[in-house]
């Protein structure tokens, strides 16, 4: 039986006109919901979602021994915990602890004015050339794990550092600025090579930008952070703050020959 037949007159020709007006290229498919990981942005040549690179930010809550998502005590340098402390400060405070000021607040990061908090490191270990095995017991370090690396691709990181000091002294030393950073790869092989030294000299206080160009040898790469003082009778703090965007795929370089 003809269905409009079943219907109310009305009802039966509205339907009609509906039809009759109606065409295939009137009647559109609705598209499924676009996620931020299925977004053309994160897609590759291939189509492919990409597998982005992670080095961890130091955003996070304060106190000593106590470290953002993704970061830890170096195991390459001293492990006396009370003597070489690390953790997370702020630009007021050892640790954010009320007891321990600066002598001078930290100046705010220019290009991260959200900054609250960064990674503090400890040092009576004087610079040296060799740096032999000897200092490694007189400074402390942190530590990250740069993810999602691929191997023979270049990348960029991008953090800042500084120096500062305490009001309260440490270890009966005389407290004083940090005078360099050590940033050192840590392969899974246990081989560790210098990625750069930066001087904290004219930069007490101040945050100095840092970026590191490097080609990745293995999947996921140790990154760790240590610093150096003028002279082991004085004992200083230097700072790393990294934020949530601060690593990059980049081309390689040209070569000129």
């Amino acid at each position: 039986m003809n269905l409009v037949k079943q219907l109310p007159i009305g009802l039966g020709l509205a339907c009609l006109m509906m039809m009759s007006s109606c065409s295939k290229e009137d009647v559109q498919t609705l598209e499924p919901l676009k996620s931020e990981r299925t977004d053309a942005s994160m897609r590759d040549d291939g189509g492919y979602i990409k597998i982005l690179p992670i080095f961890h930010a130091t955003f996070g809550p304060l106190g000593s021994n106590v470290y953002p998502n993704g970061w830890q005590r170096g195991s390459s340098t001293s492990s006396n915990l009370i003597g070489y402390p690390t953790g997370s400060s702020n630009f007021t405070h050892l640790f954010g602890n009320p007891a321990w000021p600066w002598v001078n607040p930290i100046s705010p990061i220019q290009d991260v004015p959200n900054a609250s908090s960064f990674l503090t490191i400890s040092t009576k270990a004087k610079k040296t050339w060799t740096e032999d095995g000897a200092s490694t017991g007189k400074r402390s370090s942190v530590e990250t794990i740069v993810k999602n690396l691929t191997p023979g691709k270049m990348y960029e990181l991008t953090y800042y550092t500084t120096s500062s000091v305490c009001a309260v002294k440490q270890n009966n030393l005389t407290p004083a600025y940090a005078s360099a950073v050590v940033v050192d790869w840590i392969y899974s092989n246990g081989t560790k090579k210098s990625a750069l030294t930066m001087s904290l000299k004219n930069w007490e206080g101040t945050w100095n930008k840092q970026t590191i160009t490097f080609e990745a040898n293995e999947k996921d790469q140790v990154l760790n952070f240590t610093a150096f003082t003028e002279s082991e009778s004085t004992f200083g703090y230097a700072h790393i703050f990294v934020d949530h965007k601060s690593i990059k795929e980049v081309e390689p370089l040209d070569s000129p020959f």
